[in-house]
């Protein structure tokens, strides 16, 4: 890869043909990377080189290849395993629960009610510092009614809900995760599939976390529903991380590449993982959603949409 930039800057589509890769795959994992100074990201999906990169070209005065080449060979079989999956996924686009289980990451939980369980309480205790940011530094104080899509165990409404006396809420998720929400008060769970209609929401409504596990193509389904199940003028609250590719952030670097190894590269464009706030205002448009505003946090981003006249 390095040594096809060596020359000049590059299109992904041209560097995914050059190294028998998968494009979209390749895209995300070059703006992971991009964040650690290995790439340097430009306009309609083109990369090149850094200072620091042109050292892992053959061409360099200094070429650090012979050091690279080392360490590949003093590699345990562990990590040898690992570079391989790495491998596959950038061939294939396939993610590692489909290669490694024929399954996408979700489904897989669905099946797996145990790990399924786990998943929740990971999840919540990595969205802790997200959640106090969120009920510290965002406003609901103009929602009566408050729906979250894909809720998960319901630690961001309920933490609404009880900042706010006069609000009722409701949450969406998947059967399976609403059995294993605890009762909550004036919090109405609904059974829900994201991907198909939705029941109705008669306030606003919010997602914490949800689109970037999902390409554009989905993204654009779940939002469309959610812009069904929605009147005009009634607001859309994301709570994202706001990639800039003008600024290198080491989180979301982490981000972009993890969640390309979990969820894989489905799709034609965009996404699975963290979204410009450029990207943001196109999906929303098409799914019939105005960005209008957006806040940055200390731990995660807020994208304010209202819903467009249908």
């Amino acid at each position: 890869m390095f040594d096809h930039l060596a020359a000049r800057s590059l299109p992904v589509s041209e560097l995914a043909k050059l190294t028998g890769t998968h494009q979209r795959a390749l895209h995300r994992c070059l703006r992971g990377l991009a964040h650690f100074d290995l790439f340097a990201k430009e306009e309609n999906s083109i990369f090149s080189l850094t200072d620091v990169s042109r050292h892992l070209t053959l061409e360099s005065e200094f070429s650090l290849i012979p050091w690279h080449q080392f360490c590949q060979s003093a590699q345990s079989a562990k990590h040898q395993k690992k570079r391989a999956i790495w491998e596959q996924l950038l061939r294939t686009g396939k993610s590692i629960y489909q290669l490694g289980r024929g399954h996408l990451f979700y489904d897989y939980l669905r099946e797996h009610q145990a790990l399924a369980a786990a998943f929740d309480k990971g999840m919540e205790s990595m969205s802790q510092v997200e959640v106090r940011d969120i009920l510290q530094g965002f406003n609901f104080s103009a929602s009566e009614h408050l729906t979250e899509i894909a809720g998960g165990n319901g630690a961001l409404i309920s933490g609404v809900l009880r900042r706010h006396d006069n609000m009722e809420g409701q949450l969406f998720d998947f059967p399976d995760v609403v059995n294993r929400i605890k009762p909550i008060p004036r919090l109405n769970t609904v059974s829900v599939d994201m991907q198909a209609s939705l029941p109705e929401i008669p306030g606003d409504a919010m997602m914490k976390r949800i689109l970037h596990s999902y390409c554009d193509e989905q993204a654009h389904k779940i939002l469309r529903n959610v812009g069904q199940a929605m009147r005009s003028g009634n607001k859309l609250y994301i709570f994202e991380l706001i990639e800039d590719n003008a600024i290198n952030n080491p989180y979301i670097g982490i981000k972009n590449l993890q969640m390309l190894l979990v969820h894989g590269a489905p799709g034609e464009s965009g996404g699975p993982g963290e979204r410009t706030q450029a990207e943001f205002a196109s999906l929303l448009s098409t799914a019939g959603f105005e960005l209008v505003e957006t806040q940055r946090l200390p731990s995660i981003d807020a994208v304010v949409a209202v819903r467009k006249q249908a």
